[in-house]
C-alpha cells in the first residue's frame, strides 16, 4: 500500500507548539499525581482544599490533550501505511515495552511498601497505574491501521472520522456495552478515541489546520473556549456541579475537546518549555517514582504544614528527575530500549537533537 505522508510541512514553530503543550499537560499530570485521585490517595488533600481544586479542575482535560498530541504527531509520520507489520512491531516497542519494564519497577516499588495491587502479570494486560494510556494508545494506533489497509488509503479520514465518533456512541452515550474487565484498558480506549482521532483528522486535513492557526479569530475563540472548559473544571471540582451517568461522561468529552481545540488555537509557545516537552515521554513513564519518594517521606516527617512547599517540591523533582534519568538511560543502548522504547539508532537522533538544541535555542520535536 503507498505511503500515507503528511499533508503539511512540520516547521519549527509548530514543532515548538507541540512540544511547549506536552509541557504544559505533563506540568498538570505531575500535579495530578501528587495529590492523588481522591482523599485517599497522594498527599491526601481534602476535596476542598486548594490544591487539590486546583488538580481536580483539569481531570477532565489531561489524558486528553495528551491523546489529541499524539494524534497529530502520528498522522505526521511518514512511511506509516507500506507495511502495517513494521509499522506495528514499531509502536509496541515504543509504548508496550517500556509498559511492561517500568510498570514492573513501580509494581515492585509499591509491593516493597506493602500496598495492595492486583497480581503482577495482570497489569500486562488489564488497566494499571497510569501505564493505561500506554495500551490505550496502541489499540488506537494498531486499529486505525489495520482498518486502513483493509478499506485503502483513500478512507484513512474517514476512518478517523468514525473512529471519533464510535468513541462518543461507545464511551459517551453507552451505546455499546463497556467489558467487565478493562482488558488491555479498552475502556480507556474508547473514551479518548475522539480526542486521538481529531487530533490525526485535523493534522491530515491542512486547510482546517491553517484555519484553526491563522484565522483572525482563532485565538479569541481558543481562550474562549479553554476559560469556559477551566470554569466547568473548577465548578466540577468544588462540587457546585454535579453530574453522573451519560450525561458526566459527555461533559467530559466535551471538556476534552475544549482544550485541545482551545489549546490549538491558542499555541502557546515557550522556548524553555518546548525543551522540557522533548522529555515528555520519560516525564510520562518515571515521574510517578519522585513524587511518590516526596510524599512517603513528607508523611514520614509528619510535616502537614509545609503542604504548599512539599506540592512544589513534588511538582518540581516529577519534572526534573525523569529529565536526568533519560539522560542516563541513553548512555546504554540495552536500558534505552527497555525503559524508553528507543533503539540504538533513535538515540542517536535524540543525543544529535539535543546537541543542536544547545548552541541555537532550536526545538525540534520528540522522536
Amino acid at each position: 500500500m503507498p505511503t500515507i505522508t503528511s499533508q503539511m510541512p512540520q516547521t519549527a514553530a509548530m514543532r515548538a507548539e507541540i512540544d511547549t503543550l506536552r509541557a504544559i499537560v505533563c506540568l498538570i499530570l505531575v500535579l495530578h499525581h501528587m495529590v492523588g485521585i481522591s482523599p485517599s490517595y497522594g498527599l491526601e488533600l481534602p476535596l476542598d482544599h486548594p490544591i487539590s481544586i486546583l488538580s481536580h479542575t483539569t481531570e477532565d482535560m489531561r489524558m486528553p490533550v495528551f491523546s489529541f498530541i499524539s494524534g497529530l504527531v502520528f498522522a505526521r509520520a511518514t512511511g506509516l501505511w507500506p507495511d502495517v507489520r513494521t509499522t506495528i512491531r514499531k509502536k509496541a516497542r515504543r509504548l508496550l515495552v517500556p509498559m511492561v519494564s517500568v510498570g514492573t519497577l513501580f509494581w515492585l516499588a509499591r509491593h516493597m511498601v506493602g500496598i495492595s495491587q492486583p497480581p503482577l502479570p495482570l497489569i500486562y494486560i488489564t488497566s494499571y497505574a497510569h501505564f493505561w494510556f500506554l495500551q490505550a494508545s496502541f489499540l488506537i494506533m494498531t486499529t486505525a491501521m489495520l482498518l486502513v489497509c483493509l478499506a485503502g488509503e483513500r478512507w484513512h479520514r474517514h476512518i478517523a472520522a468514525g473512529l471519533g465518533f464510535l468513541g462518543v456512541a461507545w464511551w459517551g452515550l453507552g451505546l455499546l456495552p463497556l467489558p467487565a474487565t478493562n482488558w488491555f484498558s479498552i475502556t480507556n480506549a474508547s473514551f479518548l478515541l475522539p480526542f486521538f482521532m481529531s487530533g490525526y483528522w485535523i493534522a491530515q486535513t491542512p486547510n482546517f489546520r491553517q484555519l484553526l492557526r491563522n484565522a483572525p479569530w482563532a485565538r479569541p475563540l481558543g481562550a474562549l473556549l479553554l476559560t469556559l472548559g477551566l470554569v466547568i473544571g473548577y465548578r466540577l471540582a468544588t462540587q457546585e456541579l454535579i453530574l453522573t451517568g451519560m450525561p458526566r461522561r459527555l461533559l467530559s468529552i466535551a471538556l476534552g475537546l475544549s482544550a485541545c481545540f482551545g489549546l490549538l488555537m491558542l499555541r502557546p509557545r515557550h522556548d524553555r518549555l518546548a525543551d522540557i516537552g522533548t522529555k515528555a515521554y520519560a516525564i510520562y513513564l518515571f515521574h510517578v517514582f519522585f513524587t511518590a519518594a516526596v510524599t512517603m517521606t513528607w508523611w514520614r516527617f509528619e510535616a502537614p504544614g509545609h503542604v504548599w512547599a512539599i506540592t512544589a517540591l513534588g511538582v518540581l523533582l516529577g519534572m526534573a528527575g525523569p529529565i536526568l534519568l533519560q539522560n542516563l538511560i541513553l548512555r546504554s543502548p540495552i536500558a534505552a530500549l527497555a525503559f524508553l522504547g528507543l533503539p540504538t539508532s533513535k538515540i542517536r537522533d535524540v543525543l544529535r537533537k539535543e546537541k543542536e538544541r544547545a548552541p541555537n535555542g532550536a526545538r525540534p520535536s520528540n522522536p
